[in-house]
């Protein structure tokens, strides 16, 4: 018997988009779209009220903004996962995004069963980025000065041997699930490592984990 499907809060000021993206998830049966709004201020107030497990939100829109309303959306409430999704290049806005505790930064044009794919794994405690926003984001971040925005800690000395190689995994892009399989330990054991790099290292999310691996040069 299949279990609840993750509810869903849409977030785009184009309606035709907006209302395509609903019909499309309305298809699924593991998502189920609860609400949807046309702005940041929209999507606050209706994530406040709603309190969905996702929130698929447009990264520019008239009024506020995507980026921002992720912040106060996430800073409200934890449990609430916001995955990021534009059209337009790649600027600071994903920087901003991610920093904001964003878990995934997604091009609208992914085929519909990709974005599945990417969401699924959103809930499963992965980081959807697009495989070409994923490549700027690393090389972007590779070569960003120290006042980009996620900063970035002077040492990752402070990190065991253990919490190294499930950075070195994250990095790769394998799930929880993946890790465990890999290094025989339990979910909830990769789990509570990656709580600690996040707590060392003062993260919020696997994105930043996975940069701060490539700058750190504890990974190709």
């Amino acid at each position: 018997m299949p279990g609840t499907p993750t509810t869903v809060l849409v977030v785009d000021d184009h309606a035709l988009f907006r209302d395509g993206l609903i019909a499309l998830i309305s298809r699924w049966e593991d998502f189920e779209v609860v609400g949807s709004a046309s702005d940041g201020v929209e999507a606050i107030q209706l994530a406040r009220r709603l309190r969905p497990q996702l929130v698929l939100m447009d990264v520019r829109m008239a009024g506020m903004g995507g980026v921002e309303a992720t912040s106060a959306i996430t800073a409200a409430d934890h449990e609430t996962r916001v995955v990021m999704l534009t059209m337009s290049n790649l600027g600071e806005d994903v920087y901003q995004a991610l920093r904001n505790g964003a878990l995934g930064y997604l091009s609208k044009d992914e085929p519909a069963d990709r974005l599945h794919e990417y969401l699924v794994g959103v809930m499963k405690g992965e980081v959807a980025l697009s495989s070409t926003i994923a490549a700027k984001v690393l090389a972007e971040f590779g070569t960003a000065s120290r006042t980009s925005a996620i900063p970035i800690p002077p040492s990752h000395e402070r990190l065991t041997n253990r919490e190294r190689e499930v950075l070195r995994f994250v990095v790769d892009g394998l799930s929880n699930e993946e890790i465990a399989r890999r290094i025989h330990l339990s979910e909830a054991t990769v789990k509570k490592h990656l709580g600690s790099i996040m707590t060392k290292l003062h993260m919020r999310n696997r994105v930043q984990i996975a940069v701060y691996g490539v700058r750190q040069g504890i990974v190709e």
